[in-house]
């Protein structure tokens, strides 16, 4: 028979829901959480319900799970130390923004516009330039880029953003600066705009992107630590997460895109 386990871990308990493909049958399932680490939470849960429902774990064949990893880390400040790559002459993109504030008349007043993700000192400029149809103007000065990099590896960053103009038509450049990162920065994961969110208007695909970044390196512990927790209990089937637009997606691309998660 086909089994589909449904987890949702919130702050105080996690919830579980198995459900019979085969005859429409469901059990469920509450044990507290445990936010120090939460798949021992999830754990206990799923021993739990296969226990009810009389299977072992190796019988689930869709494991579908809810987390607010992401959002935790984002709200806690506990992202990542992020290193932002853009075209020279954009280096205050984070910082400038959009003037828009949230609120009624004079809000901009009393509102406290928040600290980028990523530091103006985390954040260097580099040569080269497509245009808007990703043509290239200026091709990239690659010893000034690892120069660069150089300097964004002795701050000590823990993910890197790379977001250069007109990226979204031609990715060409934020690959190209990838490759040179990952010579000088290998333990360090990359995100590229043109991948994690290929749209115009450059200052929402860099929040987009860098948000990603910080995200990255907590919420790969945590998917790792969960996928090969339930490994070891048998679970052999498919493993999704929980998209914050409703959807899903595999536990291995929420390691690559965890911003789809917020």
């Amino acid at each position: 028979m086909a089994y589909r386990l449904g987890v949702d871990v919130g702050g105080t308990f996690t919830d579980l829901l198995l459900f019979n493909d085969a005859d429409g049958s469901c059990w469920r399932h509450k044990t507290p959480s445990t936010p120090h680490d939460s798949s021992e939470g999830i754990l206990v849960g799923v021993r739990a319900i296969c226990e009810k429902a009389g299977i072992a774990a190796s019988d689930i064949e869709v494991f579908l799970h809810g987390t607010t990893v992401a959002t935790n880390a984002v709200l806690e400040g506990k992202g990542a130390r992020v290193g932002l790559v853009v075209t020279e002459g954009y280096r205050q993109m984070m910082q400038v923004a959009r003037s828009l504030v949230p609120g009624g008349l004079a809000a901009w007043i009393v509102w406290p516009k928040p600290e980028p993700l990523a530091k103006l000192e985390d954040t260097v400029e580099v040569k080269g330039r497509l245009d808007a149809q990703g043509r290239e103007l200026r091709p990239l000065d690659e010893a000034d880029i690892r120069a660069q990099l150089q300097l964004l590896k002795a701050r000590g960053i823990e993910a890197l953003t790379i977001s250069l103009m007109n990226a979204y038509v031609n990715g060409v450049h934020e690959s190209r600066v990838a490759e040179l990162a990952a010579e000088i920065l290998p333990d360090v994961p990359v995100s590229l705009s043109h991948v994690v969110l290929p749209e115009m208007q450059e200052y929402e695909r860099t929040l987009t992107t860098v948000a990603n970044a910080s995200v990255r390196p907590i919420v790969s512990r945590y998917v790792r630590n969960l996928r090969s927790k339930l490994r070891e209990l048998g679970m052999q089937g498919r493993i999704s997460l929980l998209r914050s637009d409703g959807g899903l997606m595999s536990s291995e691309a929420a390691e690559e895109k965890p911003v789809s998660l917020l």
